[in-house]
């Protein structure tokens, strides 16, 4: 069974207009905070800064990769099979992966528990830093100090979602290829957003309202899909 869909003129070029959008302000980034995949540290107000672009950025393009997958169609079995089969092949030495690969875009949603390690520690109420002496073992809590705007915090994890964002952007057809082989299972690939993801940050209000468009239709199309 040939499983697409034939999207409305006003989504596919919603599509192309949101992969532009996504572009230019990774550049960006990229650009204004000298950020590269082997950043270790920021500022505060960068990883903020990041982080509320990251918070869109990630299911509009998701959304924008998996419309683009629906309208070329479901790979036939065949081909899946084929390609299944070679990635379960061993692979030689020089076909391993390196400790510093690049990461790639997560593009599947998954609802439930968070992962452990992602659920940020319970504020610890103080009145102030306390006394300390040098000649003791006590370990400073960072919590009690005030957060400022220039603080360098760790940001090893943000610039990989970065780049892994990157990397969507500059292979998205890899990407597309990759949905298409999942098209007609029954594994749901996008999860419903809250309601109010695309309606305040970095995007523009007509650049939200874009975002909100293409999420309607993922989610208007995806059950056909699966349901196949």
């Amino acid at each position: 069974m040939d499983l697409r869909y034939t999207p409305p003129p006003q989504i596919r070029a919603a599509v192309w207009l949101m992969l532009n959008v996504l572009s230019t302000e990774l550049v960006r980034l990229f650009a204004q905070y000298g950020i590269n995949r082997h950043t270790p540290l920021l500022p505060r107000r960068v990883i903020e800064s990041v982080s509320r672009f990251l918070s869109q950025a990630e299911p509009a393009l998701r959304r924008c990769l998996w419309l683009a997958a629906a309208e070329l169609g479901a790979l036939p079995a065949s081909v899946r099979t084929s390609k299944q089969s070679a990635a379960s092949r061993p692979s030689t030495p020089s076909d391993a992966p390196k400790r510093d690969s690049q990461p790639l875009f997560r593009l599947f949603e998954t609802k439930g528990a968070k992962r452990p390690g992602t659920v940020p520690p319970t504020p610890i109420r103080t009145t102030g830093p306390r006394i300390r002496f040098l000649d003791t073992d006590d370990i400073p809590d960072i919590h009690e100090y005030p957060k400022l705007p220039e603080d360098i915090l760790p940001a090893k994890r943000l610039v990989r979602r970065l780049t892994a964002l990157d990397h969507a952007l500059d292979f998205r057809q890899d990407y597309i290829d990759t949905i298409r082989r999942h098209l007609g299972t029954a594994r749901t690939m996008i999860a419903k957003a809250s309601k109010r993801l695309f309606h305040r940050g970095p995007l523009t209000r007509l650049q939200g309202e874009t975002a909100r468009l293409l999420e309607q239709e993922a989610h208007d199309v995806q059950p056909w899909f699966n349901s196949s």
